[in-house]
């Protein structure tokens, strides 16, 4: 699918995000994220889309150049012509645009769930063992 390189960049630029922190959500480099953002890549996986579409919390379709014919081309390609196939499609987004919905993580919230995979296994196993077994007293330190 061709992506609109101006509403990823927008999007980014509103929600107070570096392309540095976008490509550690999408696990991509950043120069790729320029390339998106710059138009010079404007084709991209269902992996990095679907990633665009649940960091910024909008459909797939709102972040295509002209997704309707984008969909209608791919179809062709693939030999699907049948009417069907595009109302599954439409099914699936939608589905997608639930689930994503269901999701209710602040920046923040992304920025620890980041930190936390990137961590080394040592500082995992301590931030597990904070939360699954730490208690808080009422100055809100942890008794282990």
């Amino acid at each position: 699918m061709k992506i609109d390189a101006n509403v990823l960049k927008q999007l980014r630029i509103d929600n107070g995000l570096r392309l540095s922190d976008v490509a550690a959500r999408l696990q991509i480099s950043e120069a790729t994220i320029s390339r998106y953002e710059s138009g010079q890549i404007q084709k991209v996986s269902p992996r990095i889309l679907i990633g665009y579409s649940k960091l910024f919390r909008v459909p797939i379709n709102f972040l295509c150049a002209n997704s309707d014919s984008d969909w209608v081309d791919a179809l062709q390609e693939a030999g699907l012509r049948d009417p069907r196939v595009a109302g599954f499609i439409e099914y699936l987004e939608e589905q997608a645009e639930k689930e994503m919905n269901d999701i209710h993580l602040s920046n923040e919230e992304l920025d620890i769930a980041i930190a936390y995979r990137n961590a080394d296994a040592r500082t995992r196993e301590l931030v597990n063992y904070a939360l699954k077994s730490g208690q808080h007293n009422q100055d809100g330190d942890i008794n282990a």
